[in-house]
């Protein structure tokens, strides 16, 4: 059977036309080929796909840690938030303390110069009634003169008017 194996194989080559000689000069090619596409077309290519690989790993890991940094910086961000809103209102409320104590202060001050000025006002009516009633009284005392003067029919001496001028204002 190994003849008959290896006549049917030679008829087979020869009846396709392959000749040994031919067939390993094709193959030798045929590897040259396959050799020098794998070194100078798919080296390079699995190579540039291998970089690519590695930079797109790199760009999920740079996106990951971009993402945890984003969260840290929001999360910072709202404690910031929170903190400067604490803040803000402890200052508004100590402000608010302050403008009522202010407030407080300038009304019992106002309160305290318009009871002075009232003061002032109430003896300067008085002081000027009092004036008033001097004016009054010396005019008085001058008509009340004229009038004696008149009904005696005498010019009145020095004496005279002090006297008179005495009994009107012990009788006002």
């Amino acid at each position: 059977m190994p003849y008959m194996l290896a006549f049917d194989l030679q008829e087979f080559a020869d009846k396709f036309g392959l000749h040994a000689d031919a067939f390993i000069a094709h193959f030798i090619a045929f590897a040259i080929v396959v050799g020098v596409v794998v070194f100078f077309g798919i080296k390079p290519i699995m190579a540039q796909l291998e970089e690519r690989r590695k930079r797109i790993e790199e760009g999920e890991a740079m996106h990951a840690r971009s993402e945890k940094e984003l969260a840290d910086v929001k999360a910072t961000g709202e404690q910031i938030l929170t903190e400067a809103r604490d803040t803000g209102k402890k200052e508004l409320d100590a402000a608010r303390q302050t403008a009522a104590r202010l407030q407080a202060d300038l009304t019992a001050k106002a309160t305290a110069e318009a009871q002075t000025v009232i003061d002032n006002a109430h003896k300067q009516a008085a002081m000027d009634a009092q004036r008033e009633k001097d004016a009054l009284k010396g005019e008085f005392v001058r008509l009340v003169a004229a009038a004696t003067a008149q009904v005696t029919g005498k010019v009145l001496s020095e004496e005279d008017h002090r006297r008179i001028n005495d009994e009107a204002i012990n009788n006002l």
